[in-house]
């Protein structure tokens, strides 16, 4: 149940394809309008198009999915719609100029300010993290380079709070970050860091002498068209603004409040499908934001970016989540082909959705979303003890996650993110906390019978293990 998840699996997440001709030029300062009027579709594009929202429309029915969501071949775009409300109180629909949080998206963005930095020739991505952050001591042999690839052993979280209404300064989370100990040398091994992401946030202004997000805007956003892009704040008010919902017990509800702003560089930017879509092109044509080497040494070194080969079709790409949103942008080069959503709904099945919509484009098998409506089955009072205790995630060994029993339920308490939900035994040693989605929480067994992990499935196709550590 972590915000964090869907960029550590992504290459688990891309069992999907690829095609494409070559990129067309982007020209700096596209008016908004150029994308917003797609070309009408025929023959084989039109039918593709049509399968893609005969999918989106299904999931959306479904209870799986609300957001919105674009696909492209080259410049020709096959489907760019929204599905499900920005806000379901009122409601309001979600559109392609709907804005979400786009979570750990965002790092492709901080990556792409930090190679733009180097060929302005303010910084280099060998300097010394030190020479940006003095006070940062414990980070003495780490190298830009490590933050952007998550080999600097700085931790991922514990520097930053999400919730609660306060927006921390940089030093502030610096000072945090860097009291924390390393989880190795640096250079020596891998750990996914949110707070590496928000150091470079940190040296952007450094080296740039502007704040991150007005960095972002002067030579990204701007130069591109993507006026919907920027910084998020939860108090914001602005136009077009989507409310992020997850589900518990069949009911849509909503987080409770959340502040993305901490998390800077690793996530705190919002944007629409129509903006980012001007961005993939904008960074799949180098030299049009970054020269063709910044571009390179991105992919090739996985800066704010994954990338590799599947089904034999080479990806690029990245997910995000934050609470309540989901978010993935995915792109296939051989073919030019450009798949993104944005979600205000965080039970969205990633896996699934990506690989199908890649099934359709590529002419495989898929099958369309069914309603998913899954049974309690009672447990006994004993059986709810067996579960009960203190797990350890093994992304995160500080973190704990508690199970414990409340009459005759069995109940689930997180501290990060921090919630408590309750879990519907399905059998098997499975539980469910809503019967829509296909998330589960899955407790294994030593070789004695006792319970010893918790496994969690989430967005079909992410395991991720806790173990019991009391």
């Amino acid at each position: 149940m972590n915000w964090k998840i869907a960029g550590l699996v992504l290459a688990v997440l891309i069992c999907t394809a690829g095609c494409i001709t070559s990129p067309a030029p982007v020209q700096s300062g596209t008016p908004a309008s150029a994308y917003d009027t797609p070309s009408p579709l025929a023959g084989p594009d039109a039918a593709v198009s049509k399968k893609l929202d005969e999918y989106m429309t299904a999931l959306a029915g479904s209870g799986r999915f609300s957001g919105a969501v674009h696909v492209a071949r080259g410049d020709t775009v096959l489907l760019s719609k929204g599905y499900g409300m920005a806000n379901y109180e009122f409601p309001v629909p979600n559109t392609p100029q709907t804005v979400f949080p786009i979570g750990s998206n965002t790092k492709q963005l901080t990556a792409a300010a930090i190679m733009k930095l180097q060929e302005q020739g303010r910084l280099n991505v060998t300097d010394p993290v030190t020479w940006y952050i003095p006070n940062a001591t414990r980070w003495k042999n780490i190298r830009i380079y490590q933050l952007l690839n998550h080999t600097s052993g700085i931790q991922s979280d514990g520097a930053f709070p999400l919730t609660g209404p306060a927006n921390l300064a940089l030093p502030d989370i610096m000072d945090r970050a860097s009291a924390l100990p390393l989880a190795f040398e640096p250079g020596t091994g891998y750990t996914y860091s949110n707070n590496g992401y928000i150091a470079l946030s940190y040296i952007i202004e450094k080296a740039s002498g502007m704040s991150y997000d007005d960095y972002l805007k002067k030579n990204i956003f701007l130069p591109l068209g993507m006026n919907s892009s920027g910084q998020d704040n939860a108090r914001d008010v602005f136009p077009g603004r989507a409310s992020g919902y997850t589900t518990m017990d069949g009911r849509q509800i909503h987080y409770d409040l959340q502040n993305i702003h901490n998390s800077w560089g690793a996530g705190s930017v919002h944007s629409t499908t129509e903006d980012l879509f001007r961005w993939e092109r904008a960074f799949h044509t180098p030299g049009t934001i970054l020269s063709p080497q910044s571009t390179a040494a991105m992919v090739d070194n996985h800066y704010g970016i994954e990338s590799g080969v599947v089904k034999n079709r080479t990806f690029s790409g990245h997910g995000g989540r934050n609470f309540g949103f989901i978010s993935y942008t995915l792109y296939y080069p051989e073919k030019d082909v450009s798949i993104m959503f944005l979600s205000n709904h965080d039970r969205t099945p990633m896996v699934t959705l990506t690989n199908d919509l890649s099934a359709i484009i590529f002419g495989e098998p898929y099958s369309l979303p069914q309603k998913i409506d899954r049974r309690e089955v009672p447990l006994t009072a004993a059986a709810i003890t067996g579960y009960t205790g203190t797990y350890a995630p093994a992304w995160e060994k500080s973190w704990t996650i508690t199970v414990y029993p409340e009459g005759n339920h069995l109940m689930y308490h997180s501290v990060m993110p921090e919630e408590t939900v309750r879990l519907f035994y399905e059998g098997n040693d499975t539980f469910f906390v809503t019967p829509e989605s296909k998330d589960a929480f899955i407790f294994t067994r030593d070789t004695s019978g006792k319970v010893d992990g918790l496994k969690m499935y989430t967005l079909e196709g992410s395991y991720d293990r806790s173990e019991k550590v009391s």
